[in-house]
C-alpha cells in the first residue's frame, strides 16, 4: 500500500472519481503534465481519428516538431488543442469562435460530446472556458470550467487561475476563495504572474462584505459589463433588481442610524433640562448672583439628521449625506448608463 501511494504521488496526482472533485483538491497536488504523456495522448487520438487523413496526421507531426524541448505547460496545452482541430473539424470550428472582439461566443455541440476521450474533452473545455473568461463572458467561462474533469488537464494552473478570475468578477465570494486555495496551495509550478494576481484576489474577496457599499458598487460594474457584451437578459435582470434592494437596504439603515443618534440627542437635551432645573432649585437661599456660568459655543445643531418629506429627495439627501463621493458619483454614472439603454434589447 505505501508503495502504490508512493507511486501516485510521485506521478503528481491523486485521482478521484467524478467531475471536477474541487472540494478534495487539499488530498491531492495538480502538477502539469509531462509532455511526452501529452505528446503521446495527442497523437493517439489524433492518427486515429475517424476523419483523421495523411494530410492532418502531417499538420500535427509538424506541430510537434517544431515544439522545444522546454515547453511550458500553456504552449503544450495549445499545442494539443490545435492538433485536436486538425483532426476533428468540430473542434476546429469552436476554435474559431474563440476570437476577441465578438459580442457573443457560441458554445458548440463538440463540447459536451461524451464521446470525446476524458483527456480531449478535458483540454478542450478548459481552453474555450480560459477565452470566455479572457473575453469577460464570466457568467460562461465559470459554467463551462465547472465540467472539466480537472485531473486530465494538461495546464492545471492556467485553468484555476481563469476560473478563479471569473468567480471573483462574479462576486462569488466562497467559489473564488476554493479555486485559489487550490492554484497557490495545491498546485505545482504556477507562473509568477498567476501567482502574484490569485494572492491579491484572495486578499480582496476575503474583506468582501455582503450588502456593503464595495459590494453594490462591484455589482453595478457587473452589470455595465453584461451591457456591454449586449446581454440584458434574466441574469442581468437578476442583478439588477439586488442592487435596487441592497440600496433599499442601506438606506433604511441610514435611516435607522439617524434616528437612533435623534433619540440620543433628544434623551441628551432633556438631561441637560434636568439639570438646569436641578441647578435653580440648589440655589442658595437669598443669593443675588445668578447663579449661571459661561455658555459655551457647541454649535448650531438645530435640525440635525431632519429628513425631507418626500421619498425620493429623502433618498437622494440620504446618499449625498452618507456616502463617499466615489460611491455615489458610481451610483449616478449606473442609473445614467440604465437610463441611455435602448429599449428591448435582449440577450
Amino acid at each position: 500500500m505505501r508503495i502504490l501511494l508512493s507511486a501516485v504521488f510521485v506521478c503528481g496526482f491523486v485521482f478521484v472519481t467524478g467531475p471536477n472533485s474541487q472540494a478534495l483538491a487539499a488530498d491531492r497536488l495538480f502538477a502539469p503534465m509531462p509532455a511526452a504523456q501529452v505528446r503521446q495522448q495527442t497523437f493517439d487520438w489524433t492518427t486515429q481519428h475517424p476523419d483523421a487523413t495523411d494530410a492532418s496526421r502531417a499538420a500535427v507531426e509538424k506541430l510537434w516538431s517544431a515544439l522545444p524541448d522546454n515547453a511550458d505547460a500553456g504552449t503544450l496545452h495549445e499545442v494539443a488543442v490545435s492538433s485536436f482541430a486538425l483532426a476533428d473539424s468540430r473542434i476546429a470550428e469552436q476554435i474559431k469562435q474563440c476570437q476577441f472582439g465578438s459580442l457573443a461566443v457560441n458554445q458548440m455541440p463538440v463540447l459536451t460530446d461524451n464521446e470525446l476521450p476524458a483527456f480531449v474533452s478535458a483540454n478542450l473545455r478548459a481552453y474555450v472556458s480560459r477565452f470566455l473568461a479572457q473575453a469577460e463572458f464570466f457568467d460562461e467561462a465559470v459554467t463551462l470550467a465547472a465540467t472539466v474533469e480537472t485531473t486530465e488537464l494538461i495546464d492545471p494552473a492556467s485553468y484555476y487561475f481563469h476560473r478563479a478570475v471569473g468567480e471573483h468578477r462574479l462576486l462569488q465570494k466562497d467559489a473564488g476563495l476554493a479555486s485559489l486555495k487550490t492554484l497557490l496551495d495545491d498546485t505545482a509550478d504556477v507562473p509568477v504572474r498567476y501567482s502574484s494576481v490569485a494572492e491579491l484576489m484572495q486578499a480582496d474577496l476575503m474583506k468582501l462584505k455582503e450588502k456593503s457599499l464595495d459590494e453594490i458598487q462591484r455589482m453595478m460594474s457587473d452589470v455595465e459589463r453584461r451591457l456591454d457584451k449586449a446581454s440584458s437578459g434574466e441574469k442581468t435582470q437578476d442583478v439588477e433588481n439586488t442592487i435596487v434592494k441592497r440600496l433599499d437596504e442601506l438606506i433604511d439603515k441610514i435611516e435607522k442610524q439617524q434616528q437612533q443618534q435623534q433619540q440620543q440627542q433628544q434623551q441628551q437635551s432633556q438631561q441637560n433640562g434636568g439639570q438646569a432645573q436641578s441647578a435653580e432649585d440648589s440655589r442658595i437661599k437669598g443669593s443675588t448672583a445668578p447663579g449661571e456660568v459661561d455658555q459655551r459655543d457647541i454649535g448650531d445643531r438645530a435640525g440635525w439628521g431632519a429628513l425631507p418629506p418626500k421619498q425620493q429627495t429623502k433618498a437622494k439627501n440620504l446618499i449625498d449625506r452618507e456616502l463617499p463621493p466615489h460611491y455615489r458619483n458610481a451610483i449616478e454614472q449606473y442609473l445614467r448608463k440604465l437610463a441611455r439603454r435602448p429599449a428591448g434589447r435582449d440577450k
